[in-house]
């Protein structure tokens, strides 16, 4: 077996990367909360849709049985039909302004959060600009 001093070098380097990285760790999930809010707003709002959706179906399946006509039956399931296709569309509405929500909330994020990578070896440097100019001679 080897010595502790090897098994676990520089044990108190960690902590002092932790810390470092604390700001950035309590902000995940400072934006997870917010996430997860946004979320809950939009499931909310979608079964409060689906039950308006219901209650619709309900009455137009009503309306159905004591049409007089084929015309009375076709009306009723066109009224329906437009209903359903309004809350379609506000289901669309809702999730991309979901969406537009969450891009915002990932685009927000302060430089001073961002932490800069070291190259991950001393000879990675970046590429000199390119040029299209040829050399003659």
């Amino acid at each position: 077996m080897s010595d502790s001093g090897t098994l676990f070098p520089n044990i108190l380097q960690p902590a002092a990367t932790l810390k470092a990285y604390a700001p950035m760790g309590v902000k995940f999930w400072e934006n997870q909360e917010t996430a997860l809010e946004g979320l809950k707003e939009f499931a909310d709002g979608w079964f409060a849709r689906r039950h308006k959706a219901m209650q619709a179906a309900l009455e137009a399946a009503k309306h159905i049985g004591d049409a007089d006509t084929p015309s009375d039956i076709v009306r009723e399931y066109q009224n329906w039909l437009t209903r359903e296709m309004e809350l379609l569309a506000e289901d669309g509405k809702a999730y991309q302004q979901q969406v537009l929500r969450a891009g915002a909330q990932l685009s927000a994020q302060p430089e001073e959060q961002q932490v800069p990578m070291a190259p991950a070896h001393p000879s990675a440097r970046p590429e000199a600009p390119q040029t299209n100019n040829r050399r003659t001679g």
